[in-house]
């Protein structure tokens, strides 16, 4: 026994403990990669729900999200997340499923939202043929982004897609529903330790009409999508998310790239940090020096590779930027398009820019996906907003002024700089 346990016990730990294992680099932790080959690789998503209230929008994204062909097949992690009030542990419980699609826990409890909300997803992975791996974490809201940042990481996702704290309905008008600034607190966290590119859907009413549980290439499903392009890794990151949209025959693709006016290229806006401003009420920028000509040329780039492969499936139109509110918020109250994606411009354009100094109201979405999610405009869109995964972006700043280069303003001193 001795003799056995010797040599059997080590080799049989190293078989069934993961970790012993080896692991591959963990490299895919956006959607925008160097390389074609990598697109046909497994694409996997973690959404994030508050309850079933986020389900039927939820579905639609990711069923618009996984495109028409089986050239990059889709892994699909849910998380339900839950408040844990009574103690200061948490709990991340994978909910197993029978062969009969019904979940593994007792389902005869009434009013139990994860039944419904893990129910809504293994039908919807089985009507789609699309890998469904549900689970519930239940902690603190202090520590939730823990819990989520570290599935992201061993699941080892590309992106996830976190519900914002308000939700509200096709009726631009009506006040939207808060969930508190607690849940607000934990996505800000997710967005600034995440290892992957985070997407912040604002929800209202994106698959209200009842495309709950959509097949594959299903006919009947019909949405327009529109892609508003500034320029900036997170913009390209967003556009990126347009073309496998496009890919999906019920999806209809507007790309809308805005750019400076002829003779206003001169015209360079440096951002001036202040750090003693707070972030929730002011827009935050990258701290990374960036070379701004080649950051102008891989948008060119990759607005032509954009345009190059999705020819004939995408409608890409370029206007020329006077007044940017006006012209975003005409887009959003239009009533055309589902959903508008929108990069978070952490590495802003020069025209995003020359928005930093206007008061935010949710600044975690930066200033075009703040005009667009705020109920005070009467946009009917939902808007979902990315961050692409980038170390060199991880350190923000928040600024407080705009400064032209010409050296009005109070300082010219500056070390954020556009693209």
């Amino acid at each position: 026994m001795a003799l056995f346990t010797t040599f059997i016990t080590t080799p049989s730990v190293m078989a069934v403990y993961k970790p012993a294992r080896g692991i591959a680099p963990y490299i895919h932790r956006r959607l925008q990669t160097d390389s074609p080959i990598d697109n046909k690789k497994e694409l996997r998503i973690l959404a994030c729900v508050h309850g079933a209230g986020n389900v039927p929008s939820l579905i639609n994204l990711i069923e618009s999200t996984r495109g028409g062909t089986k050239k990059s097949p889709l892994k699909l992690y849910v998380m339900h997340m839950v408040e844990l009030t009574e103690r200061s542990s948490s709990i991340v419980m994978v909910q197993r499923v029978r062969r009969n699609g019904l979940p593994f826990f007792n389902s005869r409890r009434k009013g139990d939202s994860l039944d419904r909300v893990a129910v809504a997803f293994q039908a919807y992975g089985q009507l789609g043929r699309v890998k469904v791996r549900p689970m519930t974490a239940i902690s603190a809201l202090s520590t939730m982004h823990e819990d989520v940042c570290q599935v992201a990481e061993d699941k080892r996702v590309t992106m996830m897609i976190l519900p914002f704290h308000k939700r509200g309905n096709i009726d631009g008008d009506v006040e939207m529903e808060n969930m508190g600034p607690a849940w607000r607190s934990v996505n800000q966290k997710v967005l600034r330790e995440a290892q992957c590119s985070v997407a912040l859907l604002v929800d209202r009413g994106l698959g209200s009409a009842g495309q709950q549980t959509p097949g594959p290439n299903k006919s009947s499903m019909s949405q327009g999508v529109c892609v508003l392009f500034f320029g900036g890794p997170d913009d390209r990151e967003a556009l990126e998310l347009g073309g496998r949209m496009a890919e999906h025959p019920g999806v209809k693709v507007t790309v809308v790239r805005f750019v400076v006016k002829k003779g206003a290229e001169s015209n360079v806006v440096m951002l001036r940090p202040s750090p003693d401003v707070e972030m929730e009420n002011n827009y935050s920028f990258s701290t990374a020096v960036m070379d701004r000509e080649r950051e102008k040329a891989l948008d060119e780039v990759a607005v032509e590779e954009f345009k190059k492969r999705w020819d004939g499936l995408v409608i890409y139109v370029e206007k020329v930027a006077t007044h940017i509110v006006e012209e975003v918020l005409t887009i959003g109250q239009s009533g055309e398009h589902e959903l508008i994606v929108v990069g978070k411009g952490r590495f802003p354009s020069t025209m995003v820019a020359e928005l930093a100094d206007r008061p935010a109201e949710h600044a975690e979405l930066g200033p075009i996906g703040d005009i667009l999610g705020s109920s005070r405009h009467g946009v009917v869109s939902s808007v979902l907003v990315i961050q692409q995964h980038d170390i060199a972006h991880a350190n923000e700043l928040p600024v407080s002024k705009v400064v032209d280069s010409d050296g009005q303003g109070t300082s010219t001193t500056t070390t954020l700089s556009p693209v």
